[in-house]
């Protein structure tokens, strides 16, 4: 678990090296919460990230579970898995980026626990803020 926890923080430095200030990106998600499975777009801008859903970019308020989807979140989110199954031989698997330390995937796999079971992966990632993004306002 010590050696996830070091790639974690050493992926952590990297990204916070490059000072990364709007993104976008693409994730598949597949698991136990069906609202949040397939694919989804999200854009940090100006300080907030949001989602694009149903035709419409949403805001994303932190705490949503779509947050996690961010790289912050993600940073959190495979965090809090190292902690939870990080000692079960083969129930982790994740997989930083090298060019810029973003989480690229967190997968679950514990055959006797099905319902947290999940496989977060990013598909794409820009260094910008995604070029079709206009805020909707609630």
């Amino acid at each position: 678990m010590s050696s996830s926890l070091d790639t974690l923080a050493a992926s952590l430095q990297v990204w916070r090296s490059k000072n990364v200030n709007e993104y976008w990106l693409r994730v598949d998600y597949i698991g136990s919460a069906l609202h949040r499975m397939g694919d989804h777009t999200l854009t940090y801008a100006n300080g907030k990230l949001w989602h694009y859903w149903h035709d419409r970019w949403r805001e994303v308020r932190p705490g949503s579970d779509f947050w996690l989807f961010s790289v912050a979140g993600s940073f959190a989110w495979a965090r809090d898995m190292i902690h939870e199954v990080g000692n079960v031989e083969g129930a982790l698997q994740l997989k930083m980026n090298q060019d810029y330390g973003y989480v690229e995937m967190i997968r679950v796999k514990m055959p006797e626990r099905d319902a947290v079971n999940f496989t977060f992966e990013l598909k794409s990632f820009e260094a910008m803020i995604h070029p079709e993004f206009e805020p909707n306002e609630a």
